[in-house]
């Protein structure tokens, strides 16, 4: 990790990729991150695309620090573990968003672990109330005030 690099340096090193993947497909970032992940599935990096995930996520969150201007810490945290792992965020809301919103920003990703379709707005429901919620794959899922706010 080169600490010199500031967040417009860091930015400027993918827009390459993300301009030729943006013409071919004319998608939104995510897709390009989720197709990286695809791609580390297939091409069997080291702890597949959810590793790599992981590794971008806090490899991100430790950048921070070095970077010109301090982003807001998130209220809400939107999590999900994969049976055996780690905790990891993906989404998050700011003191204007709610609990539920959060949650069903979850919605692709209660789909994709099997839950019935017709009991993912009752697992929104439910996350967004504080439950944690687990597939029977053991893949849980959880909408939490985030602990960096106390104190």
């Amino acid at each position: 990790m080169n600490e010199d690099l500031t967040t417009p340096d860091r930015a400027d090193r993918a827009r390459v990729a993300w301009e030729l993947y943006r013409d071919l497909h004319g998608e939104e970032i995510h897709y390009l991150i989720a197709d990286l992940m695809h791609l580390a599935d297939v091409d069997e990096h080291s702890g597949g695309g959810a590793h790599a995930a992981q590794r971008a996520v806090s490899d991100y969150i430790a950048e921070q620090p070095v970077w010109p201007t301090e982003p807001e810490v998130p209220v809400h945290l939107g999590q999900i573990r994969p049976a055996g792992q780690d905790w990891t965020t993906v989404a998050t809301g700011d003191d204007t968003v709610e609990p539920m919103h959060v949650a069903g920003c979850l919605r692709g990703l209660l789909r994709k672990a099997e839950l019935r379709a017709s009991e993912i707005q009752m697992h929104i429901e439910r996350l967004a109330r504080g439950e944690v919620v687990t597939a029977s794959n053991g893949t849980a899922f959880r909408v939490i005030k985030n602990p960096a706010n106390d104190g």
